[in-house]
């Protein structure tokens, strides 16, 4: 009965503070439909469609270019002319004279300045394959292999075959770096789901050193409470807090994206790896906030080390930047975070169709983590309240 009335004022407490509220649920909500929207075009699993222009004489062996450049950008444009800058190809006016010549000089690319990196490496292995199948075109047109009698497309078709393999594909499910074959919806939402999880250290943290400057924990104390019946009431409800905040940031995931025009979340396998994943992050979420609330003497060193904790373990994770642009050192780094471990989690099932095998081992580390940190916290914490006085006010 204590222990329920106890969990009735921590929750009370926390739904009485728009400030902690705020933390917990509104800024990891604004970060998620932010930097979905922001990385949606980065990360989408189609580059984008290209306007080009494209400069050459009004030759055969011109044509074949366009169209055999046409064919590896079927969803872009090649314009002859126009008044907007874009990105320029340009063929020398010799071009067909010295297709055969080795070294061979290439056409000439220029770019705009807001032309990004990753359409500068599409479009130039695409010039790269259109210009190798024009000059085999014009081989085998030379040693007789190619008869002229058959059309452009016919002479493309050909020469296509000649240069396509089978190229076979495995996918290793469930393991390594998956944060690069991601989505921004299946990056973005587990990536600031966790890190908005992690923040309830702050309401935690702070709400301890709040009753024991106001005197409310001695008050606690002489009630002839028990240390573990004071705990078990800081612990439970933001527990409770971490549960709703995963359930809430997978259904923005899954329900509100898709109504803002970015693609909406799928959870494939089964509810339970979900729910351990659920259970094993929350332990870890406050078994950093019980050794915060041991560590910190006042509001204030808990928001500085919940906050400083936090956006570290976030950077470090590949919540911030994902750590398939990191360099090697620093994704080997990224390992002793265990915001990195959750989200390798995460990413595992919803990218890589993962079991709840196969996420075993992630949810494992973090519960070592809870213990870890929970033991120390548990105890630092029990000896601050066994020698907690009406004085003190650090």
């Amino acid at each position: 009965m204590r222990l329920w009335a106890l969990l009735r004022k921590e929750l009370l407490l926390l739904l009485r503070d728009p400030h902690a509220l705020a933390v917990l649920f509104i800024m990891p909500t604004l970060f998620l439909l932010l930097m979905a929207g922001a990385m949606s075009s980065y990360m989408q699993e189609r580059p984008p469609a290209l306007r080009l222009l494209l400069q050459a004489a009004d030759d055969d062996n011109s044509r074949f270019f366009r169209a055999a450049l046409q064919a590896q950008l079927s969803d872009s444009q090649l314009l002859r002319a126009s008044s907007e800058r874009l990105a320029t190809i340009s063929l020398p006016p010799d071009f067909a004279a010295h297709l055969l010549d080795t070294p061979h000089q290439g056409p000439s690319l220029s770019f705009p300045a807001q032309f990004d990196k990753l359409s500068r490496q599409r479009l130039h292995s695409a010039v790269n394959v259109a210009l190798a199948q024009t000059r085999l075109r014009a081989f085998l047109q030379d040693s007789g292999a190619l008869g002229s009698d058959l059309s452009q497309a016919e002479q493309l078709q050909r020469v296509q075959q000649r240069t396509q393999s089978q190229i076979t594909e495995l996918e290793q499910l469930a393991s390594g770096d998956l944060s690069g074959r991601a989505n921004a919806s299946q990056l973005s939402v587990p990536a600031w789901l966790i890190f908005g999880m992690f923040f309830v250290v702050l309401p935690m943290a702070g709400g301890f050193q709040r009753e024991q400057q106001s005197g409310a924990l001695l008050r606690l104390r002489a009630m002839g409470l028990s240390h573990s019946t004071l705990i078990l009431s800081k612990l439970l409800p933001y527990a409770a807090i971490n549960l709703v905040q995963f359930a809430l940031l997978l259904g923005i995931g899954v329900y509100a994206l898709p109504l803002l025009g970015l693609p909406g979340l799928s959870l494939p396998g089964s509810a339970a790896a979900y729910v351990l994943l659920a259970v094993c992050l929350s332990l870890a979420t406050c078994s950093l906030g019980l050794l915060l609330a041991a560590l910190a003497r006042s509001s204030e060193q808990a928001l500085l080390l919940g906050g400083g904790i936090n956006i570290i373990l976030a950077a470090l994770g590949g919540i911030m930047v994902p750590k398939s642009v990191m360099p090697e050192t620093m994704a080997q780094v990224a390992q002793l975070s265990p915001m990195s471990w959750a989200l390798d989690a995460f990413l595992s099932l919803l990218v890589g169709h993962a079991t709840l095998m196969d996420i075993a081992p992630y949810c494992l580390r973090l519960v070592l983590f809870a213990a870890v940190l929970g033991a120390g916290g548990l105890l630092l914490l029990t000896r601050r309240i066994r020698h907690t006085q009406w004085t003190t006010h650090y």
